[in-house]
């Protein structure tokens, strides 16, 4: 069994976590949408352009893993149990790192086909 204090100590971090996780709502948001809108322009170029289907695929995928994280914030802020929200909060903040590093890499590979 877990000791009171370590209750007491996940009830203060999840307190002091909630307001960066309501600014995270907001970011992770626009970074899903600018995916899309991202994957809507790639489509607008030439068809002929190979070096797209990757990066299509990419930032596709960047862009469930930033509505995965909308989904994982809002179910983290509504929970009455600080032992799930701190553990959602966790995960958020992985697949959020994850969502970034797949965004910089889809990034960096239409930069170096295209230019």
């Amino acid at each position: 069994m877990i000791p009171a204090a370590d209750d007491s100590q996940i009830a203060q971090d999840v307190a002091r976590d909630r307001d960066v996780l309501l600014r995270l709502l907001s970011v992770t948001a626009s970074l899903a949408g600018l995916c899309m809108a991202a994957l809507g322009l790639m489509e607008y170029g030439t068809p002929e352009a190979t070096y797209r289907t990757l990066a299509d695929e990419v930032i596709a995928l960047a862009a469930l893993l930033f509505v995965c994280c909308v989904y994982l914030i809002l179910w983290a802020l509504r929970t009455r149990s600080p032992r799930r929200a701190w553990s959602l909060g966790r995960i958020v903040d992985w697949i959020f790192l994850v969502a970034l590093t797949t965004m910089l890499v889809a990034a960096a590979y239409i930069v170096f086909w295209v230019f």
